[in-house]
């Protein structure tokens, strides 16, 4: 079947018409003409997968990845880099204005490093092959992934060579003084100790060297095999300077920081502000960010470690809000107290879009007042939204 994909939807996959019908087919971009196979067929659309491009864009590039056309991660490497962030921008301003009925030109911010900037990546293992997950949902056995350093990459290979045989997922995180390795199953670590920092196996230390750390800005943070940290070490200066430049902070002001991982943007601002208040789940995280603001010394940022929706009755009593969720958003109760307490902002960043305009759709004693975006994840459809949010 041979098709023209005419837009990207918001998870970067092309979108062509047949017979009166949508087709989604990843890894194709908008003015590519294809060949392709339908492999699923539903009431309403259908899905492809390319076969041959008959003739293709100027925006289109080679990706540098070999194995991009299968693999799972990367859906947008053939889009050349300022096409991305065209595509990335649009597709916040559509669903804006589809689902919040708001006109919006934000800013987006780019990324020095459009390869070899995660610091965090996971690989799944069936017990012989060890790669990524491809696009039809099947275990790819791959010899490196361009989104993460050398370093990762070379143990990455190093555990391949092992007996795979317990083995299910490794999850490796770089630090600026090198790599924390977490591994689901079992296997011989003797031969990697050197190439880590630390080890975990079904989630207990069994190895330690030393901490990990990453600094950002003029502040050294602890990172800890389950906290949560931006996958992009080299751009999360330029989206906390968004937060910061959205709180136009004073001496007097009281920050509450909603979801605060390690207490990176509450030790970022905090030289700004009166006092920081962090609330977060993992109790590693908050381990960490006490030691963060040791490490830094810090003494007007204190941490809470529990469910924010259970905390955030009590304890929300500053004048400036940030919220930092997970891609699933903000509960209802929490919601619900943003709605009832008088604070002069709220900052809403996020990683999904759209969860965060079915928030913003219910946070509706607030008016939006800026958007700007920051592309965290080159090669990909993701992309991170600071949103400042003001009081009615």
């Amino acid at each position: 079947m041979e098709v023209k994909i005419i837009d990207l939807d918001h998870r970067g996959n092309g979108i062509a018409r047949k017979d009166n019908k949508i087709v989604f087919i990843p890894k194709s971009i908008t003015g590519d003409l294809v060949d392709i196979d339908i492999v699923k067929s539903h009431k309403k659309y259908d899905e492809g997968r390319i076969r041959k491009i008959i003739s293709f864009t100027n925006d289109r590039i080679e990706s540098l990845c070999p194995y991009y056309e299968s693999c799972g991660g990367c859906n947008i490497s053939t889009l050349n880099y300022n096409k991305q962030l065209e595509y990335k921008k649009n597709k916040i301003v559509n669903i804006f204005k589809r689902y919040l009925d708001i006109d919006i030109n934000p800013e987006i911010i780019g990324s020095d490093n459009r390869y070899g900037y995660r610091n965090k990546i996971t690989f799944k293992c069936d017990g012989e092959k060890l790669g990524m997950i491809s696009i039809d949902n099947d275990l790819m056995d791959i010899d490196r992934c361009e989104l993460v350093s050398d370093s990762v990459n070379n143990l990455y290979r190093a555990i391949r060579g092992e007996n795979l045989s317990k083995l299910e997922k490794i999850i490796i995180k770089e630090c600026d003084n090198g790599l924390i390795l977490s591994i689901d199953g079992n296997m011989n670590i003797d031969n990697i100790k050197d190439m880590c920092l630390s080890i975990y196996i079904n989630g207990d230390c069994v190895y330690k060297m030393e901490d990990g750390y990453i600094n950002i800005g003029d502040l050294k943070y602890r990172v800890s095999m389950d906290s949560f940290f931006q996958v992009n070490s080299m751009n999360i200066s330029r989206l906390y300077d968004v937060v910061t430049k959205y709180g136009e902070f004073k001496d007097s002001d009281k920050v509450i920081d909603l979801y605060c991982g390690v207490g990176s943007i509450s030790l970022y601002v905090s030289k700004y502000v009166n006092s920081v208040l962090g609330i977060e789940i993992i109790p590693d995280a908050i381990v960490d960010a006490e030691e963060n603001a040791k490490l830094n010394d810090i003494h007007n940022v204190d941490f809470i470690c529990g469910d924010v929706s259970k905390l955030v009755d009590d304890n929300v009593s500053g004048n400036i809000v940030i919220v930092d969720p997970p891609r699933i958003g903000l509960d209802n109760h929490t919601i619900e107290i943003l709605n009832s307490i008088d604070v002069d902002k709220l900052i809403y960043v996020s990683c999904d879009p759209m969860t965060l305009v079915r928030d913003l759709k219910k946070l509706d004693n607030y008016k939006i007042k800026d958007i700007t975006l920051v592309d965290m994840f080159p090669q990909t459809h993701h992309v991170e939204s600071v949103v400042l949010l003001n009081r009615k």
